[in-house]
């Protein structure tokens, strides 16, 4: 009887026991939001790269376009294939407009935006600086709620921080 009920127990917890990995849900991070940047910082850090060199009034300009609504944003869509998740993403810095397609592993946190194509141009150092980061992406991290996507940017590895919209 105590080996029966061991052997009950055992199937109960088996499930609990399989269940516990180190892989992402990359569907549940990525898919299904808004994301909107809220910083591009140095690997490391956490607060905005100075883009500016210093010039305020150039600061201020890119956060006042960074506040709005509508720009610095990624849609991400997608489905599970082999060993990655991928499909394709849509992004608007503030005049500038990309889309291509995407795919990230999540064992590995790897991330690839690759087949890029661009309409419109931006002038504004933020947005030139977003569109490196799409470009540039080597992995990410995150959960459902928080997304950084690090990038390589000549011979430093920066990051942008997304929030949900």
């Amino acid at each position: 009887m105590n080996t029966k009920l061991t052997f009950l127990l055992m199937l109960i917890l088996l499930p609990l026991l399989g269940g516990c990995d180190e892989e992402d849900d990359v569907m549940e991070i990525f898919t299904g939001k808004t994301w909107k940047l809220t910083y591009i910082a140095l690997e490391g850090q956490h607060q905005m790269f100075n883009f500016w060199n210093n010039d305020t009034n150039a600061a201020k300009r890119s956060m006042q376009l960074l506040e709005q609504e509508s720009s610095f944003t990624v849609e991400f869509n997608g489905s599970e294939l082999t060993e990655y998740v991928g499909g394709d993403f849509k992004a608007l810095a503030v005049n500038c407009s990309l889309e291509g397609n995407w795919a990230a592993n999540g064992a590995s946190r790897e991330l690839r935006l690759i087949d890029i194509r661009t309409s419109g141009n931006d002038t504004d150092v933020l947005a030139r600086a977003f569109r490196t980061g799409l470009t540039n992406a080597i992995r990410y991290s995150g959960d459902s709620q928080n997304l950084y996507i690090y990038y390589e940017d000549g011979q430093t590895t920066k990051y942008m921080a997304f929030h949900i919209k």
